[in-house]
């Protein structure tokens, strides 16, 4: 009877355990269902271009840096053959910034941006064929005016830069007022002097773009004073100009026959390429003499692999020349000329179809042509600039008055 009564026990603990603890079909098919998760499917990624900041040091060269971030040189003759007009990137120097979007498998530039300053920039762009396309982007900034107002202690140039007024901007007064104003023998301790200067800014950051608007300096003798007029020259009280005039050609009359005038949509003659034409170019054989067309200082003289050798002048704050393809350079960087001065002979350095002068004319950083720019000419100021100069005068003097 125990043995039938175990033999019992056994069978009902074993349908116990095939009734709960043995999953039927459809549980384990349902079970299986939630569990089972289909893989994802995996999307293949591009590789995204390599973007590298670099600011230039102390003796760096374009060439150097291409090679230090093994660049292709390909690049670097694309790249300088889209600047051979704008001339930009031949005047880097320690502290610009160079923005490189590099492609990381072919490790081709597709885009150079030069940050010239907090509101200038040039860009360069890989367009199909390999060829580079420049670009000048300007965001507009504000202009404020500061004034300046001092005592002479010493020297003129130690009082204004203690003032705050910078080493250009202190060179700038001395060239306008050179003709009126002895600063190594005339000037004495205690005179006055008060400077306008227009700064632009981008939001509450100067840009470093300055522009003197008005000079007066308080001697023994009476009052010296200077005022930018429209036409970006200075007049004194009278309007009587303080610069020379511009001469039109920086050349002898027997070589003034044009070869390619001013055309902003020219086709290159050597690449084939839609390229502006920035300046005029003159049929000069090589060792012609070439004249600077007004007083200025040399800012730029450089060997340039398609502009050749060339230099520029800056004549004020709003006038600038430059000369391409010299032969030979007569003048050095931080000389001052004067008008009809000999600074180089032609030549035909450079890529160049054979021996010419190109010469620019440019109005606050912008190309004009030089043939038919109103370019200063006349020995006071016109009309229809007198009633905005007076105006400028005004406010100089008020401002002045006021100490603000």
């Amino acid at each position: 009877m125990k043995h039938f009564k175990f033999i019992a026990l056994a069978i009902a603990v074993v349908a116990f355990l095939l009734a709960f603890l043995i999953p039927s079909p459809a549980k384990e098919a349902e079970e299986i269902e939630i569990l089972v998760t289909p893989a994802p499917v995996l999307q293949e990624v591009e590789p995204q271009p390599v973007r590298v900041h670099y600011f230039v040091k102390v003796g760096d060269t374009l060439s150097d840096i291409f090679s230090a971030w093994e660049l292709p040189y390909s690049n670097l003759q694309e790249v300088l053959a889209a600047d051979e007009v704008p001339l930009q990137l031949d005047t880097i120097k320690p502290g610009d910034h160079l923005e490189f979007v590099i492609d990381p498998d072919t490790k081709q530039i597709e885009k150079l941006t030069y940050h010239i300053s907090l509101v200038e920039r040039a860009t360069y762009t890989q367009v199909e064929g390999g060829e580079f396309v420049y670009e000048f982007i300007e965001e507009p900034g504000e202009w404020r005016e500061t004034l300046y107002s001092g005592t002479v202690e010493g020297s003129f140039s130690m009082s204004a830069y203690k003032l705050g007024l910078n080493s250009n901007q202190i060179a700038n007064i001395t060239r306008v007022l050179y003709d009126k104003v002895n600063f190594a023998r005339e000037l004495r301790a205690g005179d006055k002097f008060d400077v306008l200067v227009k700064k632009q800014y981008l939001g509450d950051h100067p840009t470093g773009n300055t522009e003197i608007q008005g000079i007066s300096f308080k001697l023994r003798r009476g009052e010296v004073s200077a005022f930018l007029a429209d036409d970006g020259r200075f007049y004194d009280r009278e309007g009587n100009s303080l610069e020379r005039a511009f001469n039109r050609y920086p050349i002898d009359p027997q070589y003034r026959r044009i070869t390619s005038p001013f055309n902003p949509r020219r086709v290159h003659p050597v690449t084939g390429r839609v390229s502006p034409h920035n300046g005029t170019d003159f049929a000069t054989p090589t060792g012609a003499p070439v004249y600077s067309t007004g007083d200025g200082r040399v800012v730029a003289v450089r060997n340039h692999p398609f502009a050749g050798k060339y230099l520029v002048i800056e004549h004020n704050s709003v006038y600038t020349t430059r000369y391409l393809h010299l032969h030979k350079f007569l003048v050095k960087r931080g000389d001052y000329v004067e008008r009809g001065q000999k600074i180089a002979l032609s030549g035909n350095t450079g890529r160049s179809t054979g021996p010419h002068l190109h010469f620019e004319v440019l109005v606050r950083n912008r190309a004009v042509d030089p043939m038919k720019a109103d370019l200063p000419m006349a020995s006071s100021i016109s009309e229809e600039d007198k009633t905005s100069f007076a105006a400028r005068i005004s406010e100089f003097d008020k401002r002045v008055e006021q100490g603000v």
